[in-house]
């Protein structure tokens, strides 16, 4: 299974290189990525296999003396204890919790009088501020549809005058 998986990495990262320098060659940049991304994670994956390697190799090599692994194994019950500081202060309140949650109480009401007193005395003038900021994108008083003589009267370059009756004298408006 080891081989495997080391030939579908190698492969992969083959291929990967292969495929990104066609893709250079033809001028795909974004499949030229692509692949390099490819070939950079097998890259990754086949260097992390080979330092997993050696570190096996490198515990298989060294065996573990006894007497260090029964001192190892009777001092573990000690570090399990992350949060041996907070034994001593169970027995009495801590003042530093009721302190952090009764500021923060606190700030909240203040910043709620704040947002109400400044959404009481701001309302108007920020309204006043944002219709005048919408009146330049307004629609038009009289509206956006215009006639079709207006539309075949307007400029248009390249058009002459002569062009410009014929299209009127179709639409029945010139006679």
């Amino acid at each position: 299974m080891k081989v495997i998986a080391w030939l579908a990495g190698i492969g992969t990262l083959v291929m990967g290189a292969i495929y990104m320098i066609i893709s250079l060659n033809r001028w795909e940049w974004n499949r030229a990525l692509f692949f390099g991304l490819i070939v950079l994670i097998a890259e990754v994956g086949l260097a992390t296999g080979v330092v997993l390697r050696r570190i096996t190799r490198l515990e298989q090599k060294f065996e573990v003396d006894p007497a260090v692994g029964g001192i190892v194994r009777a001092n573990g019950q000690q570090r399990h204890q992350r949060f041996a500081w907070l034994q001593d202060t169970m027995g009495r309140p801590n003042v530093f919790i009721t302190f952090l949650v009764g500021g923060g109480v606190i700030i909240s009401g203040i910043a709620w009088m704040v947002d109400r007193f400044a959404g009481a005395t701001a309302g108007s003038v920020v309204d006043r501020k944002l219709t005048d900021a919408l009146q330049v994108i307004s629609y038009p008083a009289d509206g956006l549809l215009v006639d079709d003589v207006t539309v075949l009267a307007q400029d248009v370059p390249g058009t002459s005058a002569s062009q410009l009756h014929k299209l009127l004298r179709r639409a029945g408006l010139n006679s």
